[in-house]
């Protein structure tokens, strides 16, 4: 049993992306093999924003655990098991994450969606109704931080707000010692909230779009990392 504050903790956004690097093939294994060319520069302890044709895995930031020279080996992918990854559908891109903004100043943490939705169901043998997980709501993340138009987050939420493109974001809770990665597409109106006696604030809000969060142990991330 483990638990820890989220207090001290940093958020990071993926402000800059080195260029996309073609993956031909992902094998299914626990420790998944992305096959990619030769000279691709990747090395262990990078982090990347994955594309692939995998839905399980698309737009997933995870760290290389492994590298050769024409393979690169994300760890915490398992994806042996063929009925969720078919076989030879797993191509796409791996983009490593070169620079990271922080989010600074945030005062509040919101999350919404991510729940399970069910149908109702009823034979005629039944005195009551069975429920049927259908499928999980999209998830969207709200970060309030204090207003500060001078802070070098601004221009690059403003110009992903613009764009729509999806960016990595990270999260260190020190009391936890543990590093967390993530995608989402952000929305951002530099327009503060104003109200007499508060300190002005502003809403970076993400529409999460990897899967899953990858989770890191201290004793996995690397200083500078």
């Amino acid at each position: 049993m483990g638990f820890a504050l989220p207090n001290g903790a940093t958020v990071f956004v993926g402000s800059e992306l080195a260029t996309a690097i073609a993956v031909s093939d992902v094998s299914n294994a626990d420790g998944a093999v992305f096959k990619v060319a030769s000279g691709h520069g990747l090395v262990v302890d990078d982090v990347v924003l994955i594309s692939s044709g995998w839905g399980l895995i698309d737009n997933l930031v995870a760290r290389v655990s492994a590298q050769t020279a024409a393979s690169v080996t994300i760890g915490v992918i398992n994806s042996s098991d063929t009925n969720f990854f078919a076989q030879g559908a797993g191509a796409g891109t791996l983009r490593k994450v070169t620079g990271w903004t922080e989010i600074p100043q945030i005062t509040e943490v919101a999350q919404s969606g991510g729940d399970q939705q069910y149908v109702q169901i009823q034979f005629l043998s039944d005195d009551r109704q069975r429920n049927l997980a259908t499928y999980k709501a999209a998830k969207s993340q709200t970060f309030t931080l204090a207003h500060d138009s001078t802070l070098p987050i601004y221009p690059i939420l403003s110009a992903g707000d613009r764009s729509g493109d999806t960016l990595p974001l990270r999260m260190y809770v020190p009391k936890a010692k543990e590093m967390r990665y993530w995608s989402g597409v952000p929305s951002f109106d530099p327009q503060p909230t104003t109200a007499v006696n508060a300190v002005e604030t502003v809403q970076a809000a993400f529409s999460v779009q990897s899967r899953d969060m990858t989770f890191y142990k201290d004793q996995e991330v690397q200083p500078g990392s």
